[in-house]
């Protein structure tokens, strides 16, 4: 062999052997997550892993209902920013229809028949029984704070005409003698909004409200700590002791956590709001007289509205009014189902457009209705 032919040789050889070895293969992108890929593998990038932003919405969303009802001052807030999510909800025909009101309605002492009330906040027998007659007539249901819950939040089915009624101050007394009777013959639910204050200094006060709850027509909510402290006038420590101090009280004694709180006072500010959220409280019930109540679309005035908490602030009706705000309320939801009905199609056509679904069909909505 020449000896110039050896370099040669040696590539022919060196070409041979590598066409036998196995060649490495760039990977294809995998949609395997990270914590499925083996763990001497890289991780592919986290852009390949993002789903693709959804399109910007092709027209601004219908307009909401709106309506000269409520008082000069008062304005609906909407608290679901998704206009996709609230219409899928607004049309489910396994959820409560368009224009379902509810009338959240206050009461305190209610004095004997034919007596006049020294309290503005209290009533007389034959004002409560006219309540009770016209609710009746009228045909609300009552639903209790976790079923509010549920509608204010995905629009839960609950009566088109619902209410909750809601006994201040502790009362078992007037729970017993005034509402039981009635929510046994309605099959109807009372909320209790409970101070804790000095229930544990008086005699056989916890045994009473105990067996006032396991009738099982009261649901039990929190009042605050000691009620007649207000949040205005209390350190921020004070105020998570006032706010939180009474949730494990009610828990020992009834079994569940509230989920509401009834500001003592009807006084609320954004120290007591923000503990409130944090403490786990998911609805607020003030003294002001706004409205009644829909699905993502609660009345507010100017106080509420500073605050951004609709939930958090709602409104309740006073019961020496209740007679005439019972009427409204049901006026007003019949408007609101009227809204539905009317631009159904508008919002049907959005929702198509903008959300990449269709809306079940009118008929399949309402029904017989």
């Amino acid at each position: 062999m020449k000896k110039n032919t050896l370099p040669y040789l040696l590539g022919i050889l060196f070409l041979f052997l590598a066409s036998c070895s196995p060649q490495t293969v760039a990977p294809l992108l995998s949609q395997s997550t990270p914590t499925d890929l083996p763990a001497t593998q890289t991780s592919p990038p986290l852009t390949a892993t993002i789903p693709p932003s959804p399109p910007a919405p092709i027209s601004l969303p219908p307009a909401e209902f709106s309506t000269n009802a409520l008082r000069v001052g008062i304005s609906p807030a909407s608290y679901i920013e998704n206009s996709c999510q609230y219409l899928a909800q607004r049309w489910d025909p396994e959820k409560s229809l368009p224009g379902t009101v509810v009338a959240p309605i206050m009461f305190h002492g209610i004095v004997p028949s034919g007596e006049t009330p020294g309290d503005p906040a209290h009533i007389n027998l034959d004002t409560f029984n006219a309540i009770v007659s016209l609710a009746k007539e009228l045909g609300f249901e009552t639903i209790t704070s976790e079923e509010l819950l549920g509608f204010l939040s995905f629009n839960d089915a609950i009566a088109p005409r619902a209410m909750i009624l809601i006994l201040d101050d502790r009362r078992p007394g007037t729970a017993e003698q005034y509402f039981l009777a009635i929510n046994k013959e309605q099959d109807w639910t009372t909320t209790l909004a409970w101070p804790i204050g000095d229930t544990d200094s008086r005699t056989g006060l916890w045994e009473q409200i105990e067996a006032v709850y396991n009738t099982g027509y009261f649901d039990i909510q929190s009042h605050g700590l000691q009620h007649n402290v207000y949040l205005p006038s209390l350190s921020t420590e004070e105020t998570k002791e006032e706010i939180r101090g009474s949730i494990p009280i009610l828990e020992e004694h009834f079994g569940q956590t509230p989920i509401a709180y009834i500001w003592p006072g009807g006084i609320f500010n954004e120290l007591g709001i923000q503990v409130a959220s944090e403490s786990g409280f998911e609805l607020g019930f003030t003294v002001y007289s706004r409205g009644p109540i829909q699905f993502n679309w609660i009345p507010q005035g100017e106080e509420e509205l500073e605050y951004g908490a609709p939930l958090l602030t709602l409104p309740r009706f006073w019961s020496s009014a209740a007679l005439l705000n019972l009427q409204q309320t049901a006026a007003l939801g019949d408007e609101a189902r009227l809204f539905a009905q009317e631009n159904y199609l508008t919002e049907a056509a959005w929702y198509q457009e903008n959300c990449g679904a269709e809306l079940a069909p009118l008929s399949d909505i309402f029904k017989s209705n």
